[in-house]
């Protein structure tokens, strides 16, 4: 499902108290976005969206990758100590650095955008 323009507003213009200058604190910008109980942005906070956590990235011509096999190596202009990207949208909300959950991979956040930015990521 698709989020429309005019929902993505909607949430922007509920967020607004959130946004009331840069000298606001840290606390300010992690808190939970409060709405008030409007049907139609209580179904806007329940859809599920994709959570990337990105490695790195680069661009290569359609001969190199037609010649990919197992066990070829793709190498990446990032170091291993770098951050990772966290995105919504293909859109950078954050980053953060890799950490074992149990048996799986997680992202710890190191640093965030603001709810408002977080919304628009949902937008095209």
């Amino acid at each position: 499902m698709l989020i429309d323009q005019d929902e993505i507003n909607a949430l922007l213009s509920e967020a607004g108290d959130l946004s009331q200058g840069p000298s606001r604190p840290k606390a300010a910008e992690s808190r939970e976005l409060s709405l008030p109980n409007q049907p139609e942005l209580q179904r806007i906070l329940k859809i599920r969206v994709p959570v990337i956590v990105q490695l790195a990235s680069r661009h290569m011509t359609v001969s190199k990758i037609r010649n990919f096999a197992t066990g070829s190596i793709v190498e990446f202009d990032k170091g291993v100590d770098e951050p990772l990207s966290l995105m919504i949208n293909n859109r950078l909300i954050g980053k953060g650095s890799a950490v074992k959950v149990g048996e799986f991979f997680g992202l710890k956040i190191d640093d965030i955008s603001d709810v408002i930015e977080r919304i628009r990521s949902l937008g095209r």
